[in-house]
């Protein structure tokens, strides 16, 4: 698949609000994603170029104490001029390398309408992680459409949801004993022992209920792996061939909940890591579709130390310019400035699930892991 960026917009700190993919030649449904942290003040850089308020995308978010680590996003897809919202989403991080991420099936069309998955991350000694998956049901809710631009917060339009920032246990129930997981993993242990966490809740989201919110989760998915897709205009390219996509303008915000979602949600970007393939098929994208578009940016700098990238995510996830975002905040990468709150760990946290998710036991990878031992 061939896509082009054709709308886009920013927030002050140079971060997206906005992108918009289509195919090349102008035809099928359009692929957005509109996005603010929440710190974001209203005005000039407030406003996605579609026209969504940050108040009305970050609800109860906005300018809070916390805001300048809270990322809340919505994905759209369908006819350009009034694409359907069919998820919302959002993240926060803590400097020790935590997170919470939650997605809300948004699809006036689903049967799961107003579900929302909660997933948390916290770094433990030895290469471990605490890791929980729940799926939350409302009590009652009546199903909204939603089109972008939002012209108010999920919350206040749609009856019986809570905003999405709402402790867990008011944003539903747990209906399903598949729906839920508490467990702890190493990043770097087997496969097969990563898989077995998983696999009650990939099940669950092959069920009639959810399937319809998995397919948005696949679309946003494959919205987000940008390996085989001409994604820019031409703006701040590192050369002067306008089809050739900036490294760093694959580095946003929503990247962790595409980490996150796509072992349970997404079965195509885990197969390859399933017991009984062999090794040395498991990375043929012809048998296998890992979308290494939406992790390899924090794999390449977080295990080989490569600099350069790791300032890049830095200046997407650390704050420089406190509640709310200053017009001019800077980074380590622009001005050696110093974050309020630093994501170093956070992004870290994001590379080694990443590995642990997706990527598979091929030859190249177990020599790897040798010589990070040695």
């Amino acid at each position: 698949m061939a896509v082009t960026q054709i709308n886009q917009s920013f927030q002050n700190d140079g971060n997206f609000s906005q992108l918009d993919l289509r195919n090349v030649r102008g035809t099928g449904p359009v692929m957005r994603i509109e996005t603010f942290r929440c710190s974001q003040p209203e005005g000039d850089f407030g406003k996605t170029a579609s026209g969504t308020e940050v108040a009305s995308l970050a609800g109860k978010d906005h300018l809070t104490q916390e805001s300048n680590q809270i990322f809340r996003h919505i994905y759209s897809t369908g006819d350009v001029n009034a694409p359907l919202s069919t998820l919302e989403i959002r993240e926060i991080f803590e400097e020790d390398g935590s997170f919470d991420i939650r997605v809300r099936d948004i699809d006036y069309e689903s049967q799961s309408f107003g579900d929302v998955l909660v997933m948390t991350a916290k770094p433990l000694p030895n290469n471990t992680y605490q890791l929980t998956y729940d799926i939350r049901t409302p009590k009652s809710t009546e199903a909204a459409k939603f089109e972008s631009p939002l012209t108010a917060p999920i919350s206040e339009t749609a009856t019986g949801l809570a905003d999405i920032s709402s402790k867990p246990e008011n944003l539903g129930e747990i209906t399903d004993d598949r729906n839920t997981i508490n467990a702890q993993i190493k990043w770097n242990a087997k496969k097969s022992e990563i898989n077995q966490v998983f696999a009650e809740m990939q099940k669950s989201f092959k069920s009639d209920r959810l399937r319809n919110w998995a397919e948005n989760i696949q679309n946003y998915e494959r919205m987000g792996d940008f390996r085989d897709k001409c994604i820019h205009d031409g703006t701040n390219l590192s050369g002067p061939n306008p089809d050739l996509a900036s490294e760093f303008h694959l580095i946003r915000a929503y990247r962790a909940s595409l980490i996150g979602l796509g072992v349970v949600a997404d079965p195509d970007m885990t197969k390859h890591n399933r017991v009984g393939m062999n090794p040395l098929l498991a990375s043929t994208p012809v048998l296998t579709d890992p979308k290494p578009g939406v992790y390899s940016v924090f794999l390449s700098a977080y295990m080989n130390n490569i600099g350069i990238y790791q300032l890049g995510i830095d200046k997407v996830h650390s704050d420089y310019g406190g509640v709310p975002m200053k017009l001019a905040p800077g980074s380590r990468l622009e001005d050696a400035s110093s974050p309020i709150v630093d994501s170093s760990r956070f992004n870290r946290t994001l590379a080694e699930l990443a590995f642990a998710f997706y990527i598979g036991p091929t030859l190249p990878v177990l020599n790897a892991f040798k010589e990070m031992e040695a």
